[in-house]
């Protein structure tokens, strides 16, 4: 729906209260409403829509160099959709500017087994970890024309991590006696993951179809992530290139 050019932000404020405010984190509330809020009013046209679609990359990427124990194995199970709510506004001579807030569930699974053959000591334990991510592009954009035309995005993106949480199993003991104690991994401070905020880089293109009061836009969209070098003791990180294929539908 197109919005009227004093209030730019009601529209998008129903999209996210009424479909994703069960799912937005509580240390990030408003992110996209603030956003949009501080764009000029001299916009011709804004519009607000759903965008969904699949990711092809992998969220997080394991460090070859990393060696934490004997025996490690960490795998990302990356969930194949991301989805959120977009708003554009759109200026005159094709030029817009669009902000969206894209959800992704993410986690991983690890094991690890360390000894040592000085003090006859080990450890060993397994890990599963789900949580949420938000991406928060804002992006300006050209269109090549009108009708069915295609486009151009780039700018930056603000991802959040959290909230995170982790299950699993640890045991502790030694060789020399042969004793060993087992005790259960429930926290939501996860030692492989790092919750807070991330800096990207996006750019993207596609194709815009109008059919009849609303239009659909098929995008390739590649990220880049500038925060993704190895933590010391962490054997993962997010993945520095990210690329997704999303459908958009404004209204």
């Amino acid at each position: 729906m197109s919005l009227e050019r004093r209030r730019p932000a009601a529209g998008i404020e129903i999209l996210v209260r009424t479909y994703l405010n069960p799912f937005l984190p509580a240390s990030f509330p408003g992110v996209l409403l603030i956003c949009l809020s501080a764009f000029p009013a001299a916009g011709q046209e804004f519009h607000v829509g759903l965008k969904g679609g699949i990711p092809i990359t992998d969220y997080y990427q394991r460090f070859p160099d990393f060696i934490k124990g004997d025996r490690t194995s960490y795998s990302s199970a990356t969930r194949r959709y991301t989805v959120g709510v977009i708003g554009e506004w759109q200026f005159a001579h094709g030029l817009g500017v669009e902000v969206d807030a894209m959800y992704h569930r993410i986690g991983y699974s690890g094991s690890s087994f360390y000894s040592s053959s000085a003090s006859g000591a080990f450890q060993q334990y397994t890990i599963a970890v789900k949580g949420s991510s938000w991406d928060y592009p804002v992006l300006a954009k050209y269109r090549f024309g009108r009708g069915v035309v295609p486009y151009a995005a780039g700018g930056a993106v603000f991802r959040y991590i959290g909230p995170v949480h982790a299950r699993g199993v640890e045991t502790v003991g030694t060789y020399v006696t042969n004793t060993s104690v087992t005790r259960p991994i429930d926290t939501g401070e996860p030692p492989d993951v790092r919750k807070g905020f991330y800096l990207g880089l996006a750019a993207g293109i596609g194709l815009e179809v109008p059919l009849g009061r609303v239009r659909l836009s098929p995008e390739f969209r590649y990220t880049h992530w500038l925060d993704s070098a190895p933590v010391s003791g962490r054997p993962l990180g997010i993945a520095s290139h990210q690329a997704e294929f999303l459908v958009g539908i404004l209204f």
